[in-house]
């Protein structure tokens, strides 16, 4: 019992170092909890520790060694079909696609981050997934793909109520209707994006917004 309070231990004061900023040290007690816990009947711990240290790498800039270990998350999620665990790894890796302006990865990679939140009704990876292939779109420049994705991220929202996620697909759509040169349209959205981001208490969004809106009406 004490072996595995402190297995548990090591995998909680990880998560605490990755929430304070200290990779390096959150990184080496994910791998002690891994190591000490491969062997054993805790496959869905192991593979939230391996996405946990991806989250690490990527914050350090370190995307190969962020890849691999959302891989390997994703292969402990699918040998006890855990969707949700599998749906944040795709998430994740489309995430590092982006960064790397690998908009078509990106987008193969979050759709199937969707396919698995859908089995489980998981709302809120499949609002930040149609986001994120709309953002994806964008960048490629397929503008009605784009739209069509955050159609249905804005009804998932208004469905929630969830500002915060609103705030961003607002942001977002008005970003395209911009470049579709729909000036009006697009201030709509950006002054619905600060109005729903005030609410979520999404200030980078709010930001975002204003600037933009700012130079639009100038």
């Amino acid at each position: 019992m004490g072996e595995l309070i402190n297995e548990s231990n090591s995998f909680l004061e990880a998560n605490k170092y990755l929430a304070e900023g200290i990779y390096e040290k959150a990184i080496e007690l994910y791998e002690k909890f891994i190591n000490d816990n491969l062997n054993k009947d805790r496959l869905k711990d192991v593979g939230r520790a391996y996405h946990n240290m991806g989250v690490a790498y990527d914050n350090q800039k370190k995307y190969d060694l962020s890849m691999e270990c959302f891989n390997k998350a994703l292969e402990c999620h699918s040998k006890n079909d855990n969707y949700k665990g599998m749906s944040w790894a795709y998430f994740s890796m489309g995430l590092i696609y982006g960064t790397l302006n690998k908009f078509e990865d990106m987008v193969a990679s979050t759709k199937k981050a969707i396919d698995f939140g859908l089995k489980i009704g998981d709302l809120e990876i499949i609002i930040k997934s149609c986001n994120s292939i709309a953002h994806a779109f964008t960048q490629l420049n397929k503008y009605p793909e784009s739209l069509k994705y955050l159609a249905q991220a804005l009804e998932i929202g208004q469905d929630l109520g969830d500002s915060f996620y609103l705030s961003e697909s607002y942001y977002l759509k008005g970003i395209v209707l911009e470049k579709l040169n729909l000036k009006k349209e697009a201030k709509d959205c950006f002054a619905l994006a600060i109005e729903e981001g005030a609410k979520g208490q999404n200030e980078k969004i709010v930001a975002l917004a204003f600037s933009i809106l700012s130079e639009i009406q100038a």
